[in-house]
């Protein structure tokens, strides 16, 4: 016991000195990066079964809805997990700093009875598989949970349900059925979202997937369901062809550029998954792409700002999509899925920072948020060798080249290329000009070599997004 106080001396001692030694130096959470490591595995199949679903804070997540209520984020995303799950009902967590999560279980015991009668009705046969892509909104002193359940045949017969709670924790109350379809409607009743009007406080729903594309209707905001009973809305984001998969739309609005952006997600979720954005001047639409193109018509969109990729030292990251967005004072975030490449069955969080172009479109950081502060940023600090990825394939993995950005404004690694930051901005002409960026640059965490560093991330004038991560710590 006497070693013991005499430790505690010591150690108190030492932290005093310690104390006194940093006044009138810099924080001293500004200069060790070993603070900011989230110390998260990326492969978790060792701990992916139901028994070990305490542990499940960032991983077996799949199309997650954000909000944030009294300083604390929570995620309520699809009941699905890497191998024998054994439950369905929603699964939630929550966050005191975007970066560590505890899963806290699931929000219901099964299908919540009217969407269940609805399916026993209307399938025989009918098993309580999952529930899918539920959406998190607070409207007045109420919460509101929408969620999409699938019938046996996935899309071919769906509705979408409504549970109602004063706390953010529950208890949830089933009100029934927002929308549902049959195998002969020509929209399908999943992937819910809700955007409100910043000028009028109309509610407007969004819905849809696949082959009959994103629908948005309003909702009566007293109730949260369809104003107009029979209203099935309009179509706002289209590909065209029966296979041409296009889901997950939610809206966020950017009171900076006074516009509302829609973000639909491409392809494949365990494969070529990627995000497409289109905006408008109203939430309703239409949305418009970086071309001018109506997304509502036929064809692919452009800004896609998500996309299979890897860097060095690292498996790599597809099936990046189904966002979650989050307007967070004047920080905005991404949230979605992203499916290791080493083993495509599973499913971690990705929590990333979004800034926007100097045009006024989103980008996402090509590292995961891991909360570290930022700083400002000099033209000397951008100097040295970076990792870069154009992201542009679709279909084969981005991968990343080193280039280095030399003091004098040239760029080695890429022929005829040059680079200039001014204004916070990085202006990146690459290949003749042939490519140019601009480009947003933060501070980040690097989860692969495990420091803190800088990244950029931009668009071309055509929607193509461009990553970059510096190859060396960065210490402020």
């Amino acid at each position: 016991m006497k070693a013991y106080i005499k430790l505690s001396i010591v150690a108190y001692l030492l932290l005093l000195i310690l104390g006194l030694n940093s006044c009138g130096k810099e924080d001293p959470i500004q200069t060790n990066t070993d603070l900011y490591d989230p110390e998260i595995n990326d492969d978790y199949s060792s701990i992916a079964e139901i028994g070990y679903s305490s542990l499940w804070g960032t991983y077996n997540l799949h199309d997650p809805s954000i909000i944030k209520f009294d300083n604390i984020y929570y995620i309520f995303s699809t009941d699905v997990a890497y191998g024998p799950n054994g439950r369905c009902g929603v699964m939630w967590r929550q966050s005191n700093d975007l970066v560590h999560w505890s899963f806290n279980g699931w929000v219901f015991n099964g299908v919540p009875n009217n969407p269940l009668e609805f399916m026993e009705a209307n399938q025989p046969g009918y098993r309580q598989l999952s529930i899918w892509a539920p959406y998190i909104i607070k409207s007045g002193e109420q919460f509101r949970l929408y969620y999409s359940v699938p019938g046996n045949d996935w899309f071919k017969l769906a509705c979408i349900g409504l549970a109602t709670s004063t706390s953010s924790l529950g208890p949830w109350n089933d009100e029934g059925i927002v929308i549902s379809c049959l195998p002969s409607d020509h929209y399908n009743a999943i992937d819910p979202a809700v955007i409100v009007d910043q000028d009028n406080g109309k509610h407007w729903f969004i819905y849809g997937s696949y082959s009959s594309g994103i629908y948005i209707v309003e909702l009566d905001p007293a109730t949260g369901k369809i104003l107009k009973a029979g209203d099935k809305g309009k179509r706002i984001a289209y590909r065209g062809k029966d296979h041409d998969a296009i889901e997950g739309g939610e809206i966020i609005y950017n009171p900076e550029f006074d516009a509302y952006y829609l973000f639909v997600s491409y392809d494949w979720l365990e494969d070529n998954y990627n995000v497409r954005v289109g905006r408008s001047d109203k939430p309703e639409g239409p949305y418009l792409d970086i071309h001018g193109n109506n997304m509502a018509d036929v064809g692919d969109n452009y800004p896609m700002i998500t996309a299979k990729y890897r860097f060095k030292g690292h498996a790599g990251w597809q099936g990046v999509g189904h966002c979650g967005l989050l307007k967070d004072g004047d920080d905005y975030f991404f949230v979605s899925q992203g499916r290791l490449s080493s083993n495509i069955y599973l499913m971690v969080l990705h929590v990333r920072r979004m800034v926007w172009t100097p045009d006024g479109w989103p980008v996402v950081s090509p590292n995961r948020y891991a909360g570290v502060p930022q700083t400002e940023i000099t033209t000397d600090d951008i100097v040295g060798k970076w990792e870069h990825i154009d992201l542009d394939e679709i279909t084969t993995v981005n991968q990343s080249i080193e280039i280095e950005l030399l003091s004098d404004g040239s760029v080695s690694g890429i022929e005829n290329s040059s680079w200039d930051y001014e204004g916070e901005l990085l202006t990146l002409s690459l290949n003749n000009r042939g490519t140019i960026y601009q480009a947003r640059v933060f501070n980040e965490w690097d989860w692969v070599n495990k420091y803190r560093t800088l990244v950029y991330t931009g668009l071309t004038s055509n929607g193509q997004a461009g990553w970059g991560k510096k190859m060396s710590e960065f210490t402020p």
